[in-house]
């Protein structure tokens, strides 16, 4: 049985995204409207397409972010930076911690990722050295270790992932 886990963006990343995707409507509208013939296309196609894109990255793809938990492991579907599965029987599990606490967990540079205040998806170095993925809106995490890569994840219901993944693990 799966059991999935939302991710929700915070609300000032959200309307920070949607000013962002707007500003780029309003430039593609602009220059619709202010220039002449060839010129007219080649903005509005460029314009366009890239507000394709930033609607893309910064709408679609963190609304449809989401967490997964079943029998083989935990799903982490977090597009563009990709879908990863963390299989329990061979993760090392430390469980919740805050970062602000334990600061070797803290995410010092991001290496191919989002990050927008307390919102991270993505890779990034620890400030222990070590390589990690996170997806976060905030500082306390539920923690994993797989293959040398740690895996901070912090869904809507941490407590209830929580015990999802300690359930899941005790049974393998």
């Amino acid at each position: 049985m799966t059991e999935a886990f939302g991710f929700s963006l915070p609300t000032t990343v959200l309307l920070l995204n949607i000013g962002i995707v707007s500003f780029i409507g309003i430039i593609c509208l602009i220059g619709y409207f202010k220039t002449r013939r060839w010129q007219r296309i080649f903005s509005t196609t460029l314009t366009g397409v890239l507000l394709v894109v930033f609607i893309f990255l910064f709408i679609i793809f963190p609304l449809s972010n989401n967490i997964r938990v079943d029998d083989n492991g935990v799903i982490l579907n977090a597009l563009p930076f990709g879908n990863k599965t963390i299989a329990l029987n061979s993760a090392e599990i430390a469980g919740i911690i805050d970062w602000q606490e334990s600061r070797d967990f803290e995410p010092t540079l991001k290496t191919n990722g989002a990050s927008t205040g307390s919102y991270k998806v993505g890779w990034f170095k620890l400030r222990n050295g070590s390589k990690a993925f996170l997806m976060t809106a905030r500082s306390k995490v539920f923690v994993f270790k797989s293959e040398d890569i740690y895996y901070l994840i912090s869904p809507d219901e941490l407590e209830k992932f929580s015990q999802a993944v300690f359930s899941r693990s005790q049974s393998l």
